[in-house]
């Protein structure tokens, strides 16, 4: 094992991600209508409960769990041979342990913040939305939803992440391309509102190592600022 010098994140991020389920329903479509007003058709978040190739992960606010945690919300702190695992390995060790830190059934009374959707078609992972309710932007949540869905590609082995945003999105197009998204093409007139054009951004191979040690090193920044968060990705 060699010498690794690990900065501590003592703070804990008051949000925490989970999968969608139908009592979120109600609160991910006002989330989305508040992100995307001009958003037509509203994505049908039942329908894409039932649908096969979508997973829907939500931002929900730790002091709103009515049943409490097993381990805190953050789960136990990391040994070091586990800083040392590959990072496919802590992701799939971190999944399965923080099932366990959350509330088997999410209660109604559990506010949600936003919302990130992945299609996973053949071996790539496309982000079709990332939502994040008014009042709770620029708190690193957005971020923290890319985190789990790129996390969650890597767990369900998908060789590269994609998605489209607004050319004139500079703020989304930054974030996206801190974590390895490069723009690939174009598609004229993508969005219906304006007919906006919408630039195809994707990842390069998100298995091999260099990509994960880059990642990683962004998850540790992010939580340097905003706190360690439970993510619990299936």
């Amino acid at each position: 094992m060699h010498a690794t010098q690990v900065k501590s994140v003592s703070r804990e991020m008051p949000f925490a991600i989970r999968p969608l389920e139908e009592c979120d329903i109600a609160q991910s479509a006002e989330i989305e209508r508040d992100a995307f007003p001009s958003l037509f058709p509203p994505t049908s978040f039942r329908r894409e409960l039932k649908n096969r190739m979508a997973r829907y992960l939500v931002a929900w606010r730790l002091d709103d769990s009515t049943n409490g945690t097993t381990s805190g919300p953050n789960g136990p702190a990391r040994p070091q041979d586990e800083v040392d695992r590959p990072l496919i390995g802590r992701l799939l060790h971190t999944a399965k342990s923080l099932r366990h830190g959350r509330p088997a059934t999410p209660e109604q009374g559990q506010f949600l913040a936003g919302f990130v959707g992945t299609w996973y078609i053949t071996d790539e992972a496309h982000i079709v939305s990332v939502g994040v309710k008014g009042g709770y932007r620029s708190r690193g949540i957005g971020e923290l939803l890319v985190i789990a869905a790129i996390e969650q590609a890597i767990t369900k082995l998908a060789k590269v992440v994609t998605l489209e945003v607004r050319v004139s999105n500079h703020t989304a197009k930054n974030l996206y391309s801190k974590y390895g998204f490069l723009e690939r093409g174009l598609r004229k007139g993508y969005y219906t509102d304006n007919r906006e054009d919408a630039a195809i951004m994707t990842t390069g191979p998100i298995q091999h190592t260099a990509y994960q040690q880059a990642f990683g090193n962004l998850v540790s920044r992010h939580e340097e600022r905003w706190g360690r968060s439970a993510r619990s990705l299936f």
